[in-house]
Parts: structure tokens; C-alpha cells; sequence
């Protein structure tokens, strides 16, 4: 019987081919894995594995990296999953799909994959990923039998102790050992630290580095824009401050960040159950009002503070999760998801989604610069065509009056034609 044995990496493999390896069954590894984010350690991992195969004895075979291809089947709109989340079941459907179009296309009984010999990955998910890409290879085959298909072999390596036995095996053959699964979305963690009673987030992220998180349940003293207070029931809402490295880009681009946070914030909350209108403020989906407020309905569920702190900027965060009732003199302006959607949702669930939208728009910014998610928040920009009065403080006897042309691409807003750099913005008449 020819098996495909279709390998993530040369230490991994270095606990199959043993298993496999016996009288009548001959067996080929082949490296199919464009979910590694470079090309350098693609190569890398290829040339290991391929010494592995001499070693063993047995075939090895390769296919061509492209990375692009993986990013748009299977990252796209999955960035931020965790760890064994929707974005791993998509990956190991997609290389095992190419190993099964390969075993088929090469003659292969039977193929099966090194995945499940890590601890890190759920072997009912690799099984459960490889039959649906099995039976799709077969009822798409084109009128050819599907006994001419290869069959899946769910064999767990990690059981009976695989996993310790290529550890032992890969050091032994003096193995390269990655420290991440392949994808650069498997590569960052944020570190979480958590309080019951803080006074704010944003003076604990002051001691952070980059990839720092700080959250509590309830502040004693939390901060908007121009010092204004911001007070939340404890355990209700979201309060946290990430701290994210800003070093070597340029001071005015730092200062449209805020907007990129307020950009992930409502992806999240879209993600979440809410949705956005081609115009927003008719009402039923989130909308973004320069510099740092996310709306729904036209009323406030989110609000972010970003303060420069060294090489960082610490993103201070706070979204209305389960309060159900707001203070008179802002009733009428203020809601939460729970309002806006009916359904009591955790806090935790509501920082995942939200963290994993900041890790994914601030790469886009950081690399890419502001220009390129400008399209996203001039979709949602709430201000566009109205009224507006600008205060740039609080002090400011002469506010700034006119139509409102939106949000630019270098983040001002324009103001009857004036671009404002910063300040607080109220729809004339609305008092928003």
C-alpha cells in the first residue's frame, strides 16, 4: 500500500514514519504547508524534513509555497481566532485537501498527516478537517470512482506517549525545533494582566511593554478625552489598556491611531452581532465619530483614550457591555450590547474579539500606514455631511462651526472646509 504521509515539520514527523513504517506499506512524506509565514522558514522546515526522509528512507515530495493563496482561503476574516479556533480548522482543511488531491493524483491508497502527534492541536479536528476534505475530493471527482480515492487514516501520534518519543527522536537527529506552529498569526500572545479594583488601566500600562493588556473590573478613576471621568458599574463593562510599540513611525501618523482603535473596536462589535448601514446613523449599526467614540443607533457604546507613553502608545478601551441602565444626563445617549442587541454576552468574549481586531488593523496600519484603512473608517464615519461644532478643549471660547466632509486620509477632520487635527466634535442641534 503506497501512504502519504503528509508532514508539518521534521521533528513532528520524526514520531510518524516509525509508526507507519512496516512490511507492505510504502511510505512518502510530503511537505505541503503554505501556511508558514515566510519563505525563509519554509525552507528551513522543507530542508528538515526532507533530511528526516533520508534518514528514514522513505520518499519525500514538496509542494510549492504560496503563502498569498493561504492568507486569502484561510486567514482572511480569521486573524484574530485563537489557538485552536475556527482558523486552525480552516488551515488543516486546507493542507490536507492538498495532500489528498495529491495522494489521489500520485496513485495513494491511503494518506494521513503529522499534525496530531502535538499536544497543541486537537486531533478530532484534524479528523474531523480531513474527512470533510475527503468527501469533498470524492464527490467532486469528476465521474471517477470513488473507490480510486485515497482513504484518511485517523491515527493520533500523540497517544501512548508519540509526542514525548519525538521529542527524544528530533533531538537525537539534531532536528531544527520552531518555536511557533507557521503562521505569523500563531506567533503573538497578549499578556493579560488582571485586577478586581484599579485606578486605571491606563496608569497600570504605563509599566507595560509591548503586548501587554490591562483590565479590571471596575476603575476608581478612569479617563476620557480632555480628563472628562468615566465611571462604570463593577463587572459590567470592558475596560482594558493595551500597549502596542509605536517605534520609528512618524508622530503624525501616530496620532491617527486612535482612529485605527476605534475601526477594530466596531469590527468587533459587528462580529458580535452588530451591523453597519451603508449610511450609518440611519440607525441599527455601529458607526465611528472622530477622534475616539464608536456609536450604535447614534448613541455611545465604546470610547477610546490613547496616550503616548515612549516608544508605545497605550490604547485605553472601554465598551458597554451588560449596563442596562446610564445616569439622566446621559440616558438618552448611551447604550451597551446588551441593549443594542439583546443578549447578555460576557466580558471576556467581548475583549477577545476586540483584541484580536487590534492586533489585526494595527498591523495593517503599521505596515501599511493609515491610507490603507481609510476606506474601512470613512465607511462608518458617523460626522460626514452633518452640522458640527468643534471645541479643541475644554476652555475654548469659540467653537468651530460647519459641514462636516468627513474624516481625510491623514485622520483630520474636515470642518466647513477647515481640517482639524484634534479636539471633541457635537452634531450642531443633537448635542452628540
Amino acid at each position: 500500500m503506497k501512504t502519504l504521509l503528509h508532514v508539518c515539520c521534521g521533528p513532528c514527523a520524526s514520531g510518524c514514519v516509525p509508526v507507519l513504517k512496516g512490511p507492505g506499506r510504502e511510505v512518502t512524506m510530503l511537505f505541503a504547508n503554505s501556511n508558514i509565514d515566510t519563505r525563509e522558514e519554509f525552507e528551513k522546515r522543507r530542508a528538515e524534513a526532507e533530511r528526516l526522509a533520508r534518514i528514514d528512507g522513505v520518499g519525500f515530495a514538496s509542494l510549492e509555497y504560496d503563502h498569498g493563496e493561504w492568507l486569502r482561503e484561510v486567514a482572511e476574516g480569521f486573524e484574530h481566532e485563537p489557538e485552536c479556533g475556527e482558523r486552525c480548522a480552516r488551515c488543516f482543511r486546507y493542507n490536507l485537501g492538498k495532500a489528498a488531491e495529491y495522494a489521489k493524483a500520485h496513485g495513494y491508497g491511503e494518506f494521513t498527516t503529522s499534525l496530531t502527534v502535538s499536544p497543541l492541536k486537537v486531533s478530532a479536528m484534524v479528523f474531523a478537517a480531513a474527512s470533510e476534505v475527503a468527501e469533498v475530493r470524492v464527490d467532486t471527482a469528476g465521474g471517477v470512482p470513488a473507490d480510486s480515492s485515497p482513504v484518511f487514516l485517523p491515527v493520533d501520534f500523540k497517544a501512548h506517549g508519540g509526542f514525548a518519543r519525538s521529542i527524544r527522536r528530533a533531538a537525537e537527529l539534531g532536528l531544527y525545533r520552531q518555536n511557533y506552529c507557521g503562521c505569523e498569526f500563531s506567533k503573538f500572545r497578549w499578556r493579560m494582566h488582571r485586577k478586581d479594583e484599579t485606578e486605571s488601566t491606563n496608569v497600570d500600562a504605563l509599566s507595560g511593554s509591548h503586548g501587554d493588556v490591562y483590565t479590571a473590573d471596575f476603575q476608581t478613576a478612569g479617563r476620557g478625552r480632555l480628563d472628562h471621568r468615566w465611571l462604570s458599574p463593577p463587572g459590567t463593562n470592558l475596560m482594558m489598556s493595551a500597549v502596542l510599540d509605536v517605534s520609528g513611525i512618524a508622530p503624525e501618523r501616530v496620532a491617527t491611531f486612535p482612529l485605527v482603535v476605534g475601526l477594530a473596536v466596531a469590527k468587533a462589535l459587528e462580529r458580535l452581532g452588530l451591523r453597519r448601514r451603508i449610511v450609518p446613523w440611519l440607525g441599527g449599526r455601529v458607526a465611528l465619530k472622530w477622534p475616539n467614540d464608536v456609536l450604535v443607533d447614534g448613541r455611545k457604546i465604546a470610547g477610546i483614550l490613547c496616550e503616548r507613553h515612549g516608544d508605545c502608545v497605550i490604547a485605553g478601551i472601554g465598551v458597554n457591555v451588560r449596563q442596562r441602565e446610564f445616569p439622566a444626563e446621559i440616558a438618552d445617549r448611551a447604550t451597551s450590547l446588551l441593549l443594542a442587541t439583546g443578549r447578555e454576552m460576557k466580558v471576556s468574549q467581548v475583549r477577545g474579539e476586540v483584541l484580536g481586531q487590534l492586533w489585526k488593523w494595527y498591523g495593517i496600519w503599521r505596515e501599511r500606514g493609515f491610507e490603507a484603512v481609510h476606506p474601512e473608517i470613512a465607511a462608518i464615519d458617523f460626522l460626514k455631511g452633518r452640522e458640527l461644532e468643534v471645541r479643541q478643549t475644554d476652555e475654548d471660547p469659540q467653537p468651530l462651526r460647519g459641514g462636516c466632509g468627513g474624516i481625510m486620509p491623514d485622520g483630520t477632520l474636515d470642518v466647513g472646509g477647515t481640517r482639524v487635527y484634534a479636539g471633541e466634535a457635537h452634531v450642531s442641534n443633537i448635542g452628540i
